[in-house]
C-alpha cells in the first residue's frame, strides 16, 4: 500500500474513531464502499492486539536467549 493509500486509511479511519462521524457518510465523502471503511476501522482496533502479541513472542525469546548466554557464562567462569 502506497504513502497515499496509506494516508486515506488514516483520514478515513480518524473521520470514525476521532470525529465520531458514521461510516456510511465517511464512504460516501471519500468515494469508498462502507464496507472498506469498516474492514479499516476493525483493522486499525486489532493493531494493537496483534502488536502486542508480537512483542509477547519477542520477549519469550529475548528471556530464554538471556538464559542460554547465562548458563553458558557460568560454564566459562
Amino acid at each position: 500500500m502506497g504513502i497515499i493509500d496509506n494516508s486515506l486509511k488514516l483520514n478515513v479511519i480518524s473521520e470514525v474513531k476521532v470525529k465520531g462521524r458514521l461510516l456510511s457518510d465517511v464512504a460516501r465523502q471519500y468515494g469508498i464502499s462502507a464496507k472498506a471503511v469498516y474492514q479499516w476501522v476493525r483493522e486499525s482496533d486489532q493493531q494493537p492486539q496483534q502488536r502486542e502479541c508480537a512483542l509477547m513472542g519477542e520477549i519469550a525469546q529475548l528471556q530464554k536467549k538471556i538464559k542460554q548466554l547465562n548458563n553458558e557464562l557460568r560454564t566459562i567462569g
